[in-house]
């Protein structure tokens, strides 16, 4: 019946609908919208468009209005304007929200496929809208657990972590490997792998690690502890070890490093990277990243979640290093074949 449609359900369909188009919506875009188009007159769903976008700019939504030509209007929202602040996630609802994805990412049917995409985007970069209606479910896996090779060691520090027990391992860094003693403070997915954030009593200072480099087992340094062994400090935020050079510096790094990525994954590089990085976007849906500094075995590691999907244009010795690495890679793996 004309008019049926909720007015509620109608503006999150228009919202939905312009968050989606990358150009913008056109009239006869709109028409097509779902429970838009309710055969009223013309110039009452015109009138009743201009009602709904004045209710989106009163709750802090832009939409623009983009001259398609003399005769056409196309209308595209500001994402920027549509993002979620920072949810804040402690380190128990991170954790949470890892074990729901990883019971459910090979799940058949709607429950499976659409749990998975929504834990993603979380882990993704909460707000960035950035990730498209429906990601590659090789992106979905990378996102809930990158790294097959880390699964056990990120089971022994969750349960660490959850239990507040401290923690032993020999972990590789660039002076070579050493044992460490920690106390978990949190787990972060982020660059390609997960991380541990927490106090090193070696260091006596707050320091993050990644789980790729750890060697060996995971142990609880006192396995007969009744109760929590320390607590995490109020004031600890978990985001500020992931704020500054991500890919290293200093001693041993390239400078002016750019690298490209496809179209297929631009979308996850730029929810962890915008913002941190410029980026230069390609007529393809393609990006290239551009960054200040970086190590070679970060670039490495984390083009190495996208395999397929990027290449290093710059600086030529970059690229040779990692070529080589890639070569290495292979080798290793042709010799572990049957």
């Amino acid at each position: 019946m004309p008019g049926g449609i909720d007015k509620s359900e109608r503006q999150l369909n228009l919202i939905s609908a312009l968050l989606k188009s990358r150009q913008g919506l056109v009239w006869s875009d709109i028409l097509d919208i779902n429970g838009f188009d309710d055969k009223t007159s013309e110039k009452s769903r015109q009138r009743r468009l201009e009602r709904d976008l004045h209710d989106l700019a009163a709750i802090g939504l832009i939409v623009e209005r983009i001259p398609e030509d003399k005769m056409r209007l196309r209308w595209a929202i500001h994402r920027d304007s549509a993002l979620l602040p920072s949810l804040g996630l402690s380190g128990e609802q991170r954790v949470l929200l890892f074990r729901i994805g990883m019971a459910y990412v090979d799940a058949p049917g709607a429950l499976g496929r659409h749990l998975s995409t929504a834990l993603m985007k979380l882990q993704a970069g909460a707000g960035r809208g950035r990730l498209p209606v429906e990601p590659p479910p090789d992106v979905i896996r990378r996102s809930l657990e990158r790294l097959p090779g880390e699964a056990s060691t990120l089971q022994a520090v969750v349960d660490a972590f959850l239990n507040r027990r401290r923690v032993t391992f020999d972990y590789r860094s660039q002076n070579g490997t050493k044992k460490r003693v920690v106390a978990p403070w949190a787990l972060i997915c982020r660059r390609g792998g997960w991380y541990l954030v927490g106090h090193d009593e070696g260091a006596g200072a707050e320091r993050t690690f990644r789980l790729s480099r750890v060697r060996g087992k995971v142990r609880v340094c006192n396995p007969r502890a009744k109760g929590p062994e320390y607590e995490v400090p109020a004031d600890f935020d978990p985001e500020r070890s992931f704020s500054s050079q991500p890919f290293g510096g200093g001693d041993g790094a390239y400078t002016n490093v750019k690298i490209a990525f496809d179209a297929e994954v631009a979308f996850a590089v730029l929810n962890e990277f915008e913002g941190t990085y410029k980026f230069t976007r390609r007529p393809d849906g393609g990006v290239v990243m551009h960054i200040p500094q970086a190590w070679p075995g970060e670039v490495f590691r984390y083009v190495g979640e996208f395999p397929g999907h990027w290449s290093v244009q710059a600086p030529d010795g970059l690229r040779q290093v990692i070529v080589e690495r890639l070569k290495g890679a292979l080798k290793m793996a042709q010799g572990a074949g049957p």
